[in-house]
């Protein structure tokens, strides 16, 4: 779980009855006398002052994983950017809204583009956008293309986000569920849409793998969960196959669930301490985060380099190409 993450400590739900009478008729009891919620209820869980309506068929979202998925966008955001207008994009947006509405309870100043091919969702999206005065912060759009993932304007995001569908039929579906190692603590609930996808998550990832190739720099970190560990390797091979190699992995374990969350990126700033897997991580010779800004450490490197009367030909924003004009070998006795 990160460490930021309010449900690290686990509640006294027994106290929590005793104070409120309106939570007491969620609370069990084991035979141990140890207070707990039953989380297969839907309606069991309130939390972050959210006022939150959604269709009982319809996925219920685990706040703490959800969370947990925010909280490494924000490590990510605020590691690689340096901008305080920080727009995400929510994509499959969901009745719940969650995403979009635990975003911007815990960062006022960032705003939502929440996209859904399903005109349902779509309606409770901006119902529960209502509901919490979040109108001029989050902006629910249907997806008239259901062939399409990335459905932008002509602006600039910071980052796009997806919990996309597992499976590719209700067969995988209901074998992934036989194949559960434990007893699941949350019900499944969720309509087709949302739980089935054509390929999987595997194919919806790489299919945003390619439409990232189209839109590149105009989304400086697309972001995906994963819900299945298989399609891990996968995904970075596809990344690495596309010459991105800008890319990292995290794992997102709350209790007995475990998802991973997959970003990759075609800026040069790579996120050197957000949390992230090692055995995934692209060979990088040498990375470290520097306190100061990439433009005042390229004006540092090429005084140097004009001291050292070394001229620059060519430079980016990631490396600098020069000639020697003599031997700067300082001591000639140094290897």
């Amino acid at each position: 779980m990160h460490p930021k993450n309010i449900y690290n400590v686990e509640p006294d739900f027994k106290e929590l009855a005793t104070n409120f009478d309106s939570f007491k008729p969620f609370v069990k009891q084991q035979s141990n006398g140890r207070a707990y919620i039953d989380f297969k209820d839907p309606l069991a869980v309130k939390d972050f002052d959210i006022d939150l309506d959604f269709p009982l068929d319809s996925l219920c979202p685990a706040v703490p994983n959800r969370l947990n998925y925010i909280l490494w966008l924000e490590d990510l955001v605020s590691e690689t950017i340096q901008d305080d207008k920080i727009r995400g994009i929510d994509i499959g947006v969901g009745a719940s809204c969650i995403y979009p509405l635990l975003g911007c309870a815990r960062n006022p100043h960032w705003t939502f583009l929440g996209t859904d091919i399903n005109h349902r969702s779509i309606e409770w999206a901006q119902e529960n956008v209502r509901k919490n005065g979040l109108e001029d912060k989050i902006k629910i759009r249907h997806n008239d293309d259901p062939e399409k993932i990335l459905v932008i304007d002509e602006e600039e995001y910071t980052f796009c986000m997806c919990n996309p569908p597992f499976y590719e039929s209700q067969e995988e579906l209901e074998q992934g569920l036989v194949n559960k190692e434990l007893e699941p603590s949350a019900v499944c609930t969720g309509s087709h849409h949302e739980m089935i996808t054509q390929g999987g998550e595997y194919g919806f990832i790489s299919r945003m793998i390619k439409e990232s190739l189209e839109i590149r720099t105009r989304i400086r970190w697309y972001t995906s969960m994963i819900g299945l560990k298989k399609s891990i390797w996968p995904l970075v091979r596809m990344l690495k196959a596309s010459g991105i190699t800008n890319y990292l992995v995290t794992d997102l374990t709350q209790g007995k669930t475990t998802r991973w969350a997959i970003a990759w990126s075609f800026h040069p700033e790579r996120a050197v301490k957000t949390p992230s897997l090692d055995e995934y991580r692209p060979k990088c010779q040498f990375v470290i985060k520097l306190p100061q800004s990439i433009d005042f450490v390229m004006r540092h490197i090429q005084t140097i380099l004009a001291d050292l009367d070394i001229s620059i030909e060519r430079q980016d924003c990631q490396s600098l190409i020069g000639t020697a004009k003599r031997n700067n070998q300082l001591d000639k006795g140094t290897r």
